[in-house]
């Protein structure tokens, strides 16, 4: 299991008796906005954004938990805290986070798409699989989860049968999806022979290679 922890520096006095995040003191046009309207949401997503751009990810995750806490939908907060906790590598905060989200919407499909990356991530691979079987049970229709099977078995299980399986199937509901000629270039990749563990003949230069040997008619 992977898993970094970032200490959190204190970038002004005092703000260690306030959890809101604070602009640095060279306010940009935003953070003014930010300083001028603490509590308008959209700000507070965007300063999230901002952050998360550039690589202070802890201050985005401050400010897309505050944007919620102000009533942006979780549907919009989420997904981006997911993203700025496991470009942190905080794996498993992120995998709480999904196992909240999803206790009280277990039919958001994005969520458990990213709890099923977590979950492989943390060479969980077989409750991986079991949350991407079920989202195949409950929209047979959807494509990634297929994909995202495929994946699985072959990097995890090394099962190229039964991703090739999966592939086949993400290319019959999605010919033209992101990831499509990829996916078709792996299926020609595995259909090829493999010549690498296949003897050679120690022939010497000039010399004519031995004719295959033909079975003995019958006497």
């Amino acid at each position: 299991m992977i898993r970094s922890y970032f200490p959190i520096f204190l970038l002004i006095v005092g703000c260690a008796h306030n959890d809101e995040p604070r602009p640095p003191k060279n306010l940009t046009a935003l953070e003014k906005q930010l300083q001028q309207r603490p509590d308008d949401a959209r700000i507070n997503m965007q300063a999230g954004d901002n952050a998360a751009s550039t690589g202070d990810y802890l201050r985005a995750e401050q400010y897309y938990r505050r944007a919620e806490a102000l009533g942006t939908p979780p549907t919009v907060t989420v997904p981006r805290i997911l993203n700025v906790l496991a470009a942190a590598r905080r794996y498993d905060e992120a995998l709480e986070l999904c196992h909240q989200r999803l206790s009280v919407a277990p039919e958001d499909r994005a969520t458990r798409l990213v709890e099923a990356a977590i979950l492989e991530a943390l060479d969980r691979p077989r409750e991986a699989e079991r949350e991407l079987t079920r989202l195949t049970h409950t929209r047979p229709d959807d494509p990634h989860p297929y994909l995202a099977l495929g994946k699985l078995y072959r990097d995890s299980y090394h099962d190229t049968t039964r991703a090739r399986g999966m592939f086949l199937t993400y290319l019959k509901l999605a010919p033209k999806g992101q990831e499509a000629e990829a996916i078709r270039y792996q299926l020609d990749d595995w259909q090829q022979p493999d010549t690498s563990t296949a003897p050679s003949l120690d022939v010497p230069n000039g010399a004519t290679p031995p004719a295959a040997v033909k079975p003995m008619p019958n006497q």
